[in-house]
């Protein structure tokens, strides 16, 4: 069965695209070797991150046809896409006109990522509403803000939506900004200062020097594995119907 992992079009700054890393490398680190499509022709955040990131130009909406020609044309088992932050109804239009009920071997997950702010939760619910039951869900509580998610823990429509599609819950503790601003300045996975070692540079990156530290990659690892750890039921999922 091939699978689409498409991050849902939330606010900016939601930390969509930094759970998508994480997924990455741990996926890549278990075997699975995904195509990358950057979808942000804005921020390009993931080819930032992932050189090899297919950049696709999202100029129409049919441009979001790569999406089903990877599987259906070119027999890609594994897709992870990047969509631009805030996207709006024409990207949500163009999900109804994908044949789902035809598309028997294509397994669809949607991951979005809330803050304590409303908004987030409410962007999510959106498009919720649409997808409904033809993909699963994965929800990243990025603590960024704050660890109250009020509205997606109380409201009615975050409610229904739990019990009706029982999401997979990733929770994205607040990381030191001494680390995380040079991870960002020079768009480095925890992963590759990981396997870097201490070494001040890789994959044509360089490390800059706190990073390099010791107790500093040992914060980083831990931070990691707590993140990895969580994606258990991601890897459950993927390997139904393999």
């Amino acid at each position: 069965m091939a699978t689409i992992i498409f991050t849902a079009g939330a606010k900016g700054g939601t930390g969509k695209s930094t759970i998508l890393r994480f997924l990455i490398t741990y996926l890549r680190e278990n075997g699975f070797n995904p195509t990358l499509l950057d979808m942000d022709d804005e921020s390009r955040t993931l080819a930032r991150y992932f050189p090899e990131a297919e950049r696709v130009e999202m100029k129409k909406v049919s441009s979001n046809d790569i999406l089903i020609r990877k599987v259906v044309t070119e027999g890609e088992k594994l897709i992870i896409a990047d969509l631009k932050a805030g996207t709006g109804r024409d990207t949500l239009k163009w999900w109804t006109d994908v044949p789902f009920e035809e598309l028997t071997g294509v397994r669809f997950i949607c991951i979005a990522a809330i803050t304590s702010q409303p908004d987030s939760v409410h962007s999510v619910m959106n498009w919720a509403a649409e997808l409904k039951d033809k993909v699963s869900y994965v929800i990243c509580r990025n603590c960024k803000d704050g660890e109250e998610f009020s509205d997606y823990d109380s409201s009615a429509e975050s409610l229904i939506f739990r019990e009706k599609h029982n999401p997979i819950h990733i929770i994205m503790p607040v990381m030191d900004a001494e680390y995380m601003a040079p991870l960002e300045r020079k768009n480095l996975t925890v992963a590759e200062v990981l396997e870097a070692n201490g070494a001040p540079n890789i994959n044509n990156k360089e490390i800059e020097p706190i990073l390099t530290e010791y107790m500093v990659r040992a914060r980083l690892r831990s931070y990691q594995r707590n993140i990895y750890k969580q994606f258990t039921p991601v890897m459950e999922l993927l390997r139904q119907g393999e």
